[in-house]
Order: structure tokens, then C-alpha cells, then sequence
């Protein structure tokens, strides 16, 4: 099992409804993605000052698995319609996991 874990930072000038707009679009991914086993994903609570703002974590059967979710035309959508003007910071790791 292959666990991802992506988390980001908006820029400050992302206005409310963009900030929604792609937490909506995160929660329609695994819907359009085959081969994701398990996939949460959200909006920070805020309990901790200097957290990231929303993030992902989404697990997949194999490498190959997380590689063509990766790759997939609604992956690299949601990242060129969301991510790439919205994202001040980003982080993400993916581990081996039973």
C-alpha cells in the first residue's frame, strides 16, 4: 500500500470562493481517478497556528497505482485549475505502508 500525503498554503490573495472551489474539486477526485483505495481530504480546522490550509491523504494498492493517479487527466486538472494559482507553499510524501 502506497500512503500520499499533500498538504498547501494558499496565496493571500485567494479569495473565498476559490479557496471552496478547490476544496470541492479535491473531494471529487477519487470519483474520477481509478485505483484509489481510500482518499480524505479537507479543510484545516485552524487548532494550530501555522498549518497548512487544506490537504490530502489518499492511499493506493501500488507504485503504480499512486503513478497513474498521478498522471490522470482529472489529477493534473485539479492541480492546473486550482493548485497552480491558488498555492503559495506546498508539501507532499508518499510511504510504504501495510
Amino acid at each position: 500500500m502506497i500512503t500520499h500525503v499533500w498538504n498547501m498554503q494558499f496565496t493571500t490573495e485567494a479569495t473565498t470562493e476559490q479557496r471552496e472551489a478547490l476544496v470541492d474539486a479535491m473531494t471529487e477526485l477519487p470519483a474520477k481517478i481509478e485505483g484509489v483505495a481510500s482518499f480524505r481530504s479537507g479543510a484545516d480546522l485552524g487548532l494550530n497556528p501555522g498549518n497548512a490550509e487544506v490537504g490530502i491523504i489518499a492511499e493506493f494498492a501500488d507504485e503504480q497505482a499512486w503513478r497513474n493517479y498521478f498522471a490522470a487527466p482529472a489529477h493534473v486538472a485539479f492541480v492546473d485549475d486550482h493548485v497552480t494559482a491558488l498555492c503559495a507553499t506546498w508539501s507532499a510524501f508518499q510511504l510504504r505502508t501495510l
